[in-house]
């Protein structure tokens, strides 16, 4: 492993190689096309890995990030986020270089599309089946029939329906995600039954990674966009969605002071580092990320007890058993599986794989 000597975000390329063909298979298996969201890496190297096990087309969560992996030749990508209608000039020349698709999730973005779209883009409509953040209720057909009347004969071209199923972020086990989902994909079904007749090739997408862990059911969709299984993390590992030992990244971070008397040391790690998500333990505290041990070629199971109790900008707090204080001194360096994939990856905003090489990333 490379000389780590400030906060550093690691990768097991092995891992993440192994998460990619894992759900690649189950797509096949599932017969779904896989659209994997590309948010939680930003990577044009993990992108890469993508290709090689089949994926063809993409979605990403902003024109910025369109536009980035347009340059390494993906020409087939969905923009998972309401359109925003002040990059009206960014989509267009997105427009004429690739296949784009868009979200229309309400008739007055449809009616400002309409006018200043200069080229045909497909769109999808968001719903919303219980997340409550974004997207018309699955359930609410009149508003879906503005829009679809809205666009009619213009340079929108009405493709589906798409929704990321959030609210599975809150299960407390794989058993609770597979309810929500089945409740999910029967409202999503249901939908296509309304608006089959008049739209026969509609398609149906659906985009949360618990769901497409878990989930074994998918009659009815066609094609899945999760994200965060690429690295995985501990709220996934807490619902079930994956196992310790297939979270794909590590926060490697330099101890910098040591206090035996309340079994804590300070790290070179803050929000700024690993963002602010944490989750909640046994004992009713919050904590923002496990401890892990660094090894030569990779990183130790998380350590008994051991977890980052507290951060603020720069820096970060582990409580740390007794036995495991004993051997720390500053200089160490330490490493946290993070509780938020997506946010640490963003906010270190480069990654380098354990032997010390930097992937390209999306610049910040």
């Amino acid at each position: 492993m490379m000389r780590l000597t400030k906060p550093t975000l690691l990768l097991d390329q092995n891992i993440c190689k192994r998460n990619i063909r894992k759900m690649a298979d189950k797509a096949k298996k599932s017969h779904v096309e896989l659209i994997p969201h590309f948010k939680t890496h930003q990577s044009a190297t993990v992108g890469e890995w993508f290709r090689e096990k089949g994926v063809k087309a993409i979605t990403v969560t902003s024109v910025k990030m369109a536009e980035y992996f347009a340059g390494y030749g993906w020409n087939d990508i969905t923009i998972a986020f309401p359109t925003n209608i002040l990059e009206i000039e960014k989509i267009n020349k997105l427009a004429e270089r690739i296949d784009l698709k868009i979200f229309v999730n309400s008739e007055e973005t449809a009616v400002l599309l309409k006018t200043e779209l200069n080229t045909s883009v497909k769109f999808y409509i968001e719903v919303d089946v219980g997340d409550g953040r974004s997207g018309i209720n699955a359930e609410n057909s009149s508003a879906i029939s503005k829009i679809l009347e809205v666009t009619r004969g213009s340079n929108l071209l009405f493709l589906g329906f798409y929704t990321h199923a959030g609210h599975t972020y809150n299960a407390s086990s794989p058993q609770e995600v597979v309810k929500i989902a089945e409740k999910v994909n029967e409202k999503l079904r249901s939908l296509k039954r309304h608006f089959r007749k008049e739209f026969p090739h509609l398609k149906i997408g659906l985009g949360d990674t618990p769901s497409c862990s878990i989930h074994e059911d998918f009659e009815g969709i066609d094609s899945i966009h999760p994200g965060n299984f690429v690295y995985y993390d501990i709220v996934q590992h807490r619902i079930g969605a994956s196992a310790i030992d297939e979270i794909a990244i590590c926060l490697a971070v330099p101890v910098v002071a040591v206090h035996p008397e309340r079994n804590e040391v300070v790290v070179h790690s803050g929000w700024v580092h690993q963002g602010k998500d944490s989750l909640i333990d046994s004992e009713g505290k919050a904590f923002y990320g496990l401890i892990v041990h660094l090894t030569e070629n990779n990183w130790s199971a998380p350590i008994p007890g051991a977890q980052v109790s507290k951060i603020s900008q720069e820096h970060g707090v582990f409580n740390l058993p007794g036995d495991v204080m004993n051997d720390i001194k500053v200089g160490d360096v330490l490493g946290i599986l993070p509780v938020h994939a997506c946010a640490t990856a963003v906010m270190m905003g480069e990654i380098y794989t354990l032997e010390g090489e930097r992937l390209t990333m999306m610049p910040r």
